[in-house]
């Protein structure tokens, strides 16, 4: 079936009150959180693929998004890169009877109101009744403190044990992707309930796969849709933030760097803290990890830009 520039497969029997989750790749999917979290999702949810883009060299430009050459039983195959959609449905593993509809979007480097276009009729097509946009981003933050996670919700109210996420407003000016126009349109087009994610991540890591963060993201969704919060990405984040601390005895200019972001977490938690302040070497340091590339070459965001 068409709908809008995909194609999918309708799920049979219908979705039950489902909810899509979405990452976006690169622009919130620093760390690789956003992948991470749907692919746990996946798992819990025993999800299937049911389509993708038509024509996605139409979204996308392939010398920044790369095919892929790859042997499957033997036969030479191209996999091109495109925007995934799979679908999962609820069980016994999870006490809300929310489906799940599971969206791998790829930003889009041209005709991006198109795209748009497409995911609204996506969402309209699956009876989608709640939009969640999860990902992680770059901050001047201690990798020795609970990660923060920040968002917005609307349409609906987040359980009380949502994690200790930060729920507001954003008072952000700057660059975007031109896909966070879906948050807003899908509410006053489709009347979808919204809710955004995102984990700060420490800047000075810049780990491939940050399993902490995807970790704080399906904590807080698991109060949500009723999961085990204990899943494999915890013990996976302990024994992966658990290498740094032994990293900075030999690295002075990075256990410098991480005092003052413990000061500056804990004087923002309300505690009493001195305030520490860098030394030069530390600021170039710091400037130096800052401008450090995102995946797939292109900058993500840092401290706000979402």
């Amino acid at each position: 079936m068409r709908v809008g520039q995909f194609e999918i497969q309708l799920p049979d029997p219908p979705l039950q009150a489902p909810h899509c989750i979405v990452m976006l790749r690169p622009w919130v999917n620093v760390g690789n959180v956003g992948h991470t979290v749907l692919g746990r999702l996946a798992r819990l949810y025993h999800a299937r693929e049911i389509g993708e883009l038509v024509r996605p060299g139409s979204f996308y430009d392939f010398t920044r998004y790369r095919p892929e050459i790859k042997f499957v039983d033997g036969k030479r195959t191209v996999r091109v890169p495109n925007t995934k959609v799979l679908v999962g449905r609820a069980s016994e593993t999870t006490t809300a009877n929310n489906d799940l509809v599971l969206l791998y979007m790829m930003e889009p480097h041209a005709n991006g109101e198109d795209f748009n276009d497409s995911v609204v009729e996506l969402l309209k097509a699956l009876n989608v009744s709640r939009y969640v946009l999860v990902g992680g981003m770059y901050d001047s933050v201690p990798h020795t403190r609970p990660l923060q996670v920040t968002g917005s919700a609307h349409g609906w109210n987040p359980p009380e044990e949502f994690g200790g996420v930060k729920l507001g407003r954003s008072n952000y000016q700057g660059p975007t992707s031109l896909t966070s126009q879906l948050s807003d349109r899908v509410r006053e087009e489709l009347s979808i309930e919204t809710l955004s994610l995102i984990v700060h991540l420490p800047l000075y890591l810049k780990l491939e796969d940050d399993y902490n963060g995807a970790f704080r993201i399906l904590q807080a969704l698991s109060a949500v849709y009723g999961f085990n919060p204990n899943v494999p990405e915890k013990a996976l984040a302990e024994q992966q933030y658990g290498q740094v601390n032994p990293a900075m005895l030999n690295n002075p200019q990075l256990r410098e760097l991480v005092t003052k972001f413990e000061a500056d977490y804990d004087r923002e938690a309300g505690e009493q803290s001195d305030d520490v302040q860098l030394s030069p070497e530390i600021e170039k340091f710091l400037d130096d990890v800052s401008r450090r590339p995102a995946d797939d070459g292109e900058e993500g965001p840092t401290s706000g830009g979402v």
